[in-house]
């Protein structure tokens, strides 16, 4: 296998279309931010990885992610074979142990070289795709009724299956909000996301509005600290409660089974710490009797591809709760060369070696906004 020869770093900022621009109980942008990461081999092969930016969400904050891969990360790494995950990442340790998505990034572009080399993909690296179909959802903001009741019809139109609502500002307006959507969807599924927004005051509430509007789940009703809260809404009602806030590390998703607090958790590998770590906590999640579903922060075309790796990998996967994998549909343009096989009706697994895309250098360079930190 060959060594790191050399890392790049790339400051890039995508603009969101703006029929679908996002608003939930976290705020709203017209933007997102992201670290790219090109990791070349000594045989010139490159894999790459992407860092979501979101710091009020996630912690990380474009400059000082890019500027800590760069001055740190990337001489830790250099010279070290691309294959050797162990010491690749007890070399990143002390800068990622509280930076999942800093770690998932240099996964991602190690994997991606390697499969490049060894002429597999991610999947066939990690043991072999269970699946290579992936069922999805596909996600409406906070915003005005009336906005989102278009939103939802374009979805509709363009083939969407199953529908999640960004809830959690105001339960008033959230009921508003619902009526439009499930006017306009018919009995198709509907979930909803309060990313921490609900209060418990409110719980008769949020379960008037889970059973009027026939909420299949609800992701994050309430403050990741209210544990024995969210229990006692989960045994209020048949709808699925799904942890996303709550869960980043293994010992949530033991911590969640033991309280019953949820049923389903959302994990993603920027969240967790790489496709690997991933793995390791939904197949402790499915073991514990808890669903596996995919939960996003709209990564591109690069980080969205390593999640649908996750996917086909999964050793299950909740049937109700489809995957929040749709980051290409949401972007005026992607970075990565070929976004087709994510659609509203669904999404299927790369089929080239390492994450199977490319990324565009063409984009990259209109989206940057610095060339290397």
């Amino acid at each position: 296998m060959s060594k790191i020869k050399e890392v790049r770093v790339h400051l890039v900022l995508i603009e969101r279309k703006k029929e679908i621009l996002p608003k939930t109980s976290h705020g709203s942008t017209t933007h997102n931010e992201y670290v790219i990461i090109e990791i070349e081999t000594a045989d010139g092969v490159i894999g790459v990885g992407e860092v979501t930016c979101a710091v009020g969400w996630n912690g990380e904050e474009g400059v000082g992610s890019a500027d800590l891969l760069k001055r740190k990360i990337s001489p830790a790494i250099t010279g070290i074979e691309v294959g050797n995950w162990l010491d690749i990442s007890t070399a990143i340790e002390q800068w990622t142990r509280h930076r999942p998505f800093l770690r998932a990034a240099v996964e991602m572009a190690c994997l991606d070289a390697e499969g490049k080399l060894s002429n597999k993909n991610v999947s066939s690296l990690l043991g072999g795709a269970r699946r290579t179909h992936l069922d999805t959802k596909l996600v409406l903001p906070s915003r005005e009724p009336e906005v989102v009741h278009g939103m939802a019809k374009i979805a509709l139109e363009r083939g969407g299956k199953a529908f999640k609502v960004k809830v959690g500002i105001d339960i008033a307006a959230d009921r508003a909000r619902l009526e439009k959507v499930r006017d306009v969807i018919g009995d198709a599924p509907l979930l909803v996301d309060a990313n921490e927004g609900w209060r418990p005051t409110e719980e008769a509430e949020i379960v008037r509005l889970i059973e009027d509007f026939n909420i299949q789940a609800v992701e994050q009703p309430y403050p990741r600290r209210m544990v024995h809260e969210s229990a006692r809404l989960q045994a209020s009602t048949e709808s699925l409660l799904m942890a996303d806030e709550s869960v980043w590390t293994t010992n949530d998703v033991i911590r969640i089974a033991e309280s019953q607090s949820f049923k389903v958790v959302s994990l993603y590998p920027g969240k967790q710490g790489g496709i690997r770590a991933c793995l390791e906590a939904a197949t402790i999640a499915t073991n514990l009797g808890l669903g596996v579903s995919l939960g996003s922060n709209l990564e591109t075309g690069i980080g969205s591809a390593a999640m649908a790796h996750f996917l086909a990998l999964a050793p299950a996967l909740s049937k109700e709760v489809p995957a929040d994998l749709l980051g290409p549909l949401y972007f005026v343009e992607d970075l990565a060369v070929d976004t087709s096989w994510i659609k509203w009706t669904g999404a299927e697994l790369p089929s080239g070696n390492g994450l199977g895309v490319e990324i565009n250098h063409d984009a990259l360079g209109r989206h940057k906004i610095s060339i290397t930190v």
